[in-house]
């Protein structure tokens, strides 16, 4: 039995190989948290990095930020611990109007 040889030359290949195991360990992670409407500018909320699996250092390397859904930056994220806090004070009304629930 005679083996086929492929008519693409083997640096192409190997190129997509490495793309292909390159891209295949990147992923987009999401992660949902509750904060009281009470809650105080700095007050803890989680560590990210912890939930995530990851390392401060980590985080800081892959560029991790948030992204708010409206204007306001609500959350703030150290990077180099991982730490999610109150940025600024969160108002059910402004955010939610008369919609309930409020999520």
């Amino acid at each position: 039995m005679k083996l086929r040889r492929s008519e693409e030359p083997l640096p192409e290949r190997a190129v997509a190989l490495i793309l292909v195991l390159c891209v295949s360990g990147m992923r987009a992670e999401t992660a949902r948290y509750s904060v009281p409407e009470e809650a105080e500018r700095g007050s803890f909320v989680a560590n990210i990095a912890k939930d995530l699996g990851l390392t401060g250092e980590e985080l800081l390397a892959r560029q991790a930020r948030l992204v708010p859904e409206g204007e306001k930056q609500y959350l703030e994220l150290n990077q180099h611990t991982g730490d999610l806090v109150v940025r600024e004070q969160m108002d059910r009304e402004e955010l939610c109007g008369q919609s309930e629930p409020c999520l």
